[in-house]
Parts: structure tokens; C-alpha cells; sequence
């Protein structure tokens, strides 16, 4: 990430003196020729593809995914203080409607990421250089904007497939078949499947992109496909599970071995600048003395998931009555405007690395995937076309690992939860049966990444999302409705579309 990061506080810098000085007759011109002419030696494609990475971070991407991906899943609650964020909660209880303004969040963020990967892909002919940084380059972009459709999919179902840049004057959508954007994201990341193995941190690889395309294919259930790809990450040796669990989510654990992609955030990059995050302060208890806002809460129903004893408990959640260091003294955990009591214990960042720093700008590396991810993953898709031989190799892989994680939080004082259980920790699954192995395998997956923002898209795939939310939130008065498996398309998208994009039925 050096070159991202010593280019993005130029390109903000650049941003602050330029819009100021903007009138309204300047931003309603059209687009001229400097876009087109710019492009003209690998270092500034370089620089167009810095701008795409950089997207994943200003558009909050991290935010859209434990927010949805959390709250918007069996696995959290809305926390903080009632009446704070209402629309989330309409979220966190499948009721969300087009005017929700959490609801337009991904659409924008999301397009705005493949808007300026389209600005790459489309005028990478004109580049002049090496041509194999050239192909690099635009195989990054390919598999950001894959990403980018995947998600948006995922979400809103049929959207539009944009894969060219477009001016204002050209934005008038229509929303395209879900079997069109899944060939596009199919064809995007087989085309970075070219890129190499190793790169910097932050950076798109092949092993990236093998892995997601194995998550498209699964969620396809085009296992085959899957499988193979699956098979790439892990015959290529470059990945390992680390030992200890609870590493993975300290500031040591970022970018490590068995990290596949990470989004970066780093403080203090050059004087006065950041690529900080405020998804962390929307995650931490909401305290007296404490900067979180604590709206990212566990559910007992999480909670109740994980078996006696399982160490990564503790790195998941945390819990009322533990205690942190605090400046010389310790800080005792209070969890008031939890519903279930408990917070996210991966959001967590010692007192020691954020003081002196905003909330916006706190050094908090996104993990959007990891090796166990694609070991379950590869688990799952090799138990449905009936292999449970290896199916049962690569989930307890995940599970050994898991029972030889230190059951002691070298960054807590002391926990409240009390790991003691009977008999043995987390045993090797031993069933062949097809039905039961796809139940251990789902539920190993639940616990290994909790809170990490994969819920939702996993009870989409696994096609339980209805009955897992209201097992979770039905005291609460969940209930949802067929149509609410998909998101509402953003009202104000519609309206700015002149109605070209239909609202999803129900909505």
C-alpha cells in the first residue's frame, strides 16, 4: 500500500483548494478531453487505479458491511441509546423502506467504486509503458468492480450493469438480469485470476481473486466451478491459518498469512494526514469515558451459537463486567445501551492505539477475507457434490485451530466470561452424513466469522434468512416478508432515473 498511501493525501490536498473555488456553471459543464488524454503513461493509469482503492475507504465500504452485514443479520442487534438511528433499526428488524437513507449507502458507494474503475478499464488503450503493469492495472480494477457488483447484487438483486464510464448526460439505468451481472462478475475475476500471487498489502491478487470467484461460483451452486477455484487458493501453499485466533484482529494480526484481502487504514501517514476509519467508534461500547457509540451489538442468539468452552468467544464478544487497561489505570466494561449486553469484540482498539486521534482516523485494517473463509467455504462446496471426506479435512482444519487458540486476551485485564466446559474442546467432526455435515459446516462458519460483516450473504445463500431472523429477533417483533430478502431500491435513485429503475415488488 506505499504508493496508495503516499498518493492519497496529494489527491485530498488537491480536492480541498479546487472545490471551494467551484461555481455552479463549472460543475454543470460537461466532462472535456482531460480525462481522456490523461491516461497516457502507466504511472497515471497507476494513479486512476489508486483512486479506486482509495473509494473502498471514503465510500465507507467497511461501515456498508458490518452494517448490514451484522445488524441486518441474525448476529446484531441495533445498539446505542433508543430513538439513536431509527433507520437503522428499521434495518436490524427487516423494515426498511426506499427512503431509508442506510438503504442508499451501498448503491452510491458501491457505483462510485465501479465509476472510477470503468474510468481505468476504458482508457488503459491509450497507456503507453510496460505492458504487463498495464494488464496488472486493469485486472485490480476488474476485480474491484466485480466486488462492487457482488455486493450490489447481493443487496438489490437486478441492477444496473454499467461497465463502461459514463458522463452525467448518459445516467439514464435500467436495472439488467441478475444472470447478466453474475456473468460480468464471473468474467472480471477470471480475468484477475491473472494477476500474481504477491503484492503489496492492500493490493489485489490472484489468490483474491480465485477466492471470490469461488464465493460467486457457491453462491451459484455451480460447485464444480467452485471447487476448482477453491483448489487454486489452497494448492498454491502462499496461505496458512495463523495459530492463535485472536491474533487475527490486533494491530500485529493485519495483513498476515492468512490474510487473502484486506482494506487498509493507517494513521499518520505523513504529517497532519490519515487513512484512518470510523467504523471502529460505531462499533465500541457506548460507555461514560468511552468514545464508542455501540451500535454494533451481538445477539444472545450469536452468542448461544459458539459450544462450551470454544476460546474464539472471547475474541467475538465482549462482555459486561471486563476490564481493559485505561490510561493507569482499567476501565470496566459497562455494555448500558446494548440489548443483549454484549459488544463487538473485533472492533475492539486498545485505549493505548487511538489516543490523540479522532474517531475518524483510528488504524483499523477491514478483513474482508481470510484463508479460514475459503477453507469453510471450500468445505461447504465440496460436501454437496458429495466428497465429505475432504470436506471434513478442511472444517477441522478451522476447528483444531479454533481449541488451540490461548484462552487468555493478552489485551484485556480480565474477562467476565468463563470459558470452563466439560468433556472435549471442539472435537473433529467425524459424520459422512451429507444433511449433517452441511449443518456443522454452516454452523463453523457462523462462529468462525462473527461479526465480520458475512451474515446476511450467507443466509441468502444458504436460503434462511427469514427463519434465522425471526429465531434471533422475533421478541422483538422481526417478521419477514418474502420481497425483504432484497433491499428497496433507493428512492431517490429512482427519481433521479425519471422512473427508468422499478422498485423491487413489495416495496
Amino acid at each position: 500500500m506505499k504508493n496508495i498511501c503516499r498518493l492519497l493525501p496529494l489527491m485530498l490536498a488537491t480536492l480541498v483548494f479546487i472545490l471551494p473555488g467551484c461555481k455552479k456553471d463549472f460543475l454543470e459543464q460537461k466532462p472535456t478531453s482531460t480525462v481522456l488524454t490523461y491516461y497516457k503513461n502507466v504511472e497515471e493509469l497507476e494513479n486512476g487505479l489508486v483512486a479506486c482503492y482509495a473509494a473502498l475507504r471514503y465510500t465507507g465500504f467497511d461501515n456498508v458491511e458490518w452494517l448490514f452485514g451484522d445488524i441486518g443479520s441474525d448476529d446484531a442487534d441495533k445498539g446505542s441509546f433508543a430513538g439513536d438511528q431509527p433507520e437503522l433499526q428499521s434495518i436490524s428488524l427487516s423494515r426498511q423502506d426506499a427512503s431509508n437513507g442506510w438503504v442508499s449507502q451501498p448503491w452510491f458507494g458501491y457505483y462510485s467504486i465501479i465509476n472510477k474503475c470503468n474510468l481505468v478499464i476504458d482508457n488503459s488503450p491509450l497507456t503507453k509503458g510496460d505492458t504487463t503493469k498495464i494488464r496488472d492495472i486493469i485486472n485490480q480494477a476488474k476485480f474491484l468492480r466485480a466486488l462492487s457488483f457482488y455486493h450490489l447484487l447481493s443487496l438489490y438483486g437486478d441492477v444496473p450493469l454499467v461497465t463502461s464510464y459514463l458522463n452525467p448526460d448518459e445516467l439514464k439505468l435500467k436495472r439488467d438480469p441478475v444472470s447478466e451481472v453474475w456473468s460480468q462478475i464471473e468474467s472480471d475475476l477470471i480475468s484477475a485470476t491473472n494477476l500474481p500471487l504477491t503484492a503489496e498489502s492492500g493490493r489485489i491478487t490472484s489468490g483474491a481473486a480465485y477466492s471470490l470467484l469461488g464465493k460467486v461460483y457457491l453462491t451459484e451452486q455451480k460447485y464444480d466451478a467452485a471447487n476448482f477455484a477453491f483448489h487454486k487458493v489452497i494448492s498454491s501453499g502462499h496461505y496458512q491459518l495463523v495459530p492463535d485466533y485472536g491474533s487475527i484482529f490486533r494491530h500485529e494480526g493485519e495483513n498476515n498469512i492468512e490474510s487473502i484481502f484486506e482494506i487498509q487504514h493507517k494513521s499518520d501517514i505523513v504529517s497532519g494526514g490519515s487513512m484512518g476509519t470510523s467504523s471502529v467508534v460505531w462499533r465500541l461500547p457506548r460507555d461514560n469515558g468511552q468514545p464508542g457509540w455501540g451500535f454494533d451489538a451481538p445477539t444472545n442468539n450469536l452468542l448461544n451459537e459458539f459450544e462450551d468452552g470454544d476460546p474464539r468467544i472471547i475474541y467475538t464478544f465482549i462482555f459486561r463486567g471486563d476490564v481493559f487497561p485505561s490510561g493507569a489505570g482499567t476501565y470496566t466494561v459497562e455494555n448500558t445501551d446494548s440489548p443483549s449486553g454484549l459488544q463487538a469484540r473485533k472492533a475492539w482498539i486498545p485505549e493505548s492505539e487511538r489516543e490523540n486521534l479522532g474517531w475518524w482516523e483510528w488504524d483499523y485494517n477491514w478483513r474482508y477475507m481470510r484463508y479460514a473463509e475459503v477453507l469453510l467455504l471450500y468445505s461447504e462446496s465440496l460436501n454437496e457434490v458429495n466428497k465429505p471426506d475432504s470436506a471434513r479435512l478442511f472444517l477441522n482444519m478451522v476447528r483444531e485451530r479454533a481449541r488451540n487458540t490461548p484462552t487468555i486476551d493478552p489485551q484485556r485485564v480480565s474477562c467476565a466470561r468463563d470459558l470452563s466446559h466439560s468433556g472435549p474442546l471442539l472435537p473433529d467432526v467425524t459424520t459422512s452424513n451429507k444433511s449433517d455435515l452441511r449443518n456443522v459446516i454452516w454452523h463453523e462458519q457462523r462462529v468462525e466469522f462473527a461479526i465480520e460483516g458475512h451474515r446476511r450473504n450467507m443466509l441468502l445463500r444458504i436460503r434462511q434468512f427469514k427463519e434465522c431472523m425471526e429465531a434471533a429477533k422475533g421478541d422483538e417483533g422481526c417478521k419477514v416478508e418474502p420481497y425483504e430478502l432484497l433491499l428497496p431500491i433507493p428512492k431517490r435513485e429512482i427519481e433521479l432515473s425519471n422512473n427508468v429503475l422499478i422498485q423491487n415488488p413489495g416495496y
